[in-house]
């Protein structure tokens, strides 16, 4: 066991704690413009792309500590990841109601989100019972659910694009091109009136935390190869996210990238479950691509 590692590991996990307590206590009025909810969720996903990064040490522990740092980040995950309903919830019935008309990219940003949904419920599936996380109401998934596909259904198709680029991103005089979105809204008993949301916050503490430096990215991860089956080694989790500030991607771009939700790459780069010969080759063909990129030119 690495004491240095250990000790600052349990300092990130304070982080951790720290920045959902900001995410979860800091509060302001609802925005009913897109951008601002596109914000918000890269602040939510920077979030957990962090606690991903603290996981992926939780090997470097005793053997009889890691079930207890892994139950505790998880009950922490799930709480933002409340949040994060709750929060699209009411950013849907703010932007919705507001009859703006929605960018064009919309469309596949809150396909995005629907996709989501499916993910959590995966994580649930994999962690409820074993880490006794409290399920989500019903009422709220089905809510965010209608919420999303009437957004989808307002968004500018990519084959409208002359039509989307004329007014997009700019405010509506008329009504919404859905004109039974509020009603509908309404049928899910959901009110804008003195609805409130979490204002995203990125901790100074996270920013200012004194990190080592990382290691050189590798052109390949390591894998240990089991009836077919590949399971990376410790580490990858850090090497691959250091690759998609590279490409300029998130961790759920890359995730699309390879045809793995962002929850199944997560467990499989910090080890807890094993990948595909398929997954494994695009994974280290995307490596390779950004390794390539920092070499100097000759």
């Amino acid at each position: 066991m690495d004491k240095a590692v250990v000790q600052e590991t349990l300092k990130l996990i304070g982080v951790v704690e720290s920045q959902s307590r900001e995410l979860m206590d800091s509060r302001n009025n609802a925005s009913p413009y897109f951008q601002d909810y596109k914000r918000f969720v890269e602040k939510i996903e920077h979030f957990y792309v962090f606690v991903d990064l603290v996981e992926g040490r939780i090997p470097e522990f005793d053997v009889g500590k890691r079930e207890p740092l892994r139950r505790h980040l998880s009950k922490i995950r799930w709480k933002v990841i409340i949040l994060e309903l709750d929060t699209t919830r009411v950013y849907m019935v703010q932007i919705t109601e507001s009859g703006r008309k929605l960018p064009l990219g919309a469309r596949e940003f809150l396909q995005r989100r629907l996709d989501r949904l499916s993910e959590i419920a995966t994580y649930y599936d994999r962690f409820g019972d074993e880490h006794e996380l409290a399920p989500p109401a019903d009422i709220l998934l089905r809510a965010v659910e209608e919420l999303l596909r009437v957004g989808i259904e307002q968004a500018p198709k990519l084959d409208e694009f002359s039509a989307a680029m004329a007014g997009a991103g700019l405010p509506a005089s008329g009504r919404s091109a859905t004109p039974e979105a509020p009603s509908r809204i309404r049928r899910l008993g959901i009110s804008t009136d003195s609805l409130k949301m979490p204002a995203p916050v990125i901790p100074g503490q996270m920013r200012s935390m004194s990190m080592a430096p990382l290691p050189p990215l590798p052109e390949k991860i390591k894998v240990k190869e089991s009836w077919g089956r590949f399971y990376v080694e410790k580490g990858t989790m850090v090497a691959v996210t250091q690759a998609c500030k590279i490409a300029s991607i998130s961790l759920d771009q890359l995730a699309q990238r390879i045809g793995v939700s962002r929850v199944a790459l997560s467990l499989m780069l910090n080890g807890q479950d094993a990948m595909t010969r398929q997954t494994m080759e695009k994974l280290q063909g995307f490596m390779g691509e950004q390794a390539k990129r920092l070499r100097p030119r000759e």
